[in-house]
């Protein structure tokens, strides 16, 4: 009896534990460890690969390259965040538009994209709405 509610404290506890280290950190807002005005490359680039957006005159290759230095210098915890920043920020029409660019902007930090760890230990953002 005493080992299976030692067990479940124990299961209760990396529970615990799973939840708090997938969670953003406080400091991960806009003007902290985030830019105030979030990856403005990666806005550039996410509305060129998905809407065809009209961003500046750059080759679809030099706007990644910019993307991933932006998004590199965010401390890997806060880099998801950033992205749901950024998207936060953008208002574009149709809406079907902006969701296209939030299920791109989820991929920037995949190995295919910019290659870059984040909160979750690896190279993926979770829905970006998941960093709330």
């Amino acid at each position: 009896m005493a080992s299976s509610s030692c067990l479940l404290c124990a299961a209760v506890l990396l529970a615990v534990l799973v939840a708090a280290a997938a969670t953003s950190p406080a400091y991960c807002v806009p003007g902290q460890a985030i830019p105030r005005r979030p990856l403005l490359n990666c806005r550039w680039y996410v509305s060129t690969r998905t809407c065809g957006g009209g961003g500046p005159l750059l080759a679809v290759a030099e706007m990644k390259r910019r993307c991933c230095q932006e998004l590199a210098a965010v401390v890997p915890e806060c880099r998801c965040k950033a992205l749901r920043s950024m998207m936060d920020e953008i208002k574009v029409q149709p809406q079907e538009c902006w969701y296209k660019q939030a299920e791109f902007a989820a991929t920037v930090v995949t190995e295919r994209e910019c290659g870059l760890r984040t909160i979750h230990g690896g190279q993926f953002c979770y829905d970006l709405g998941a960093e709330y």
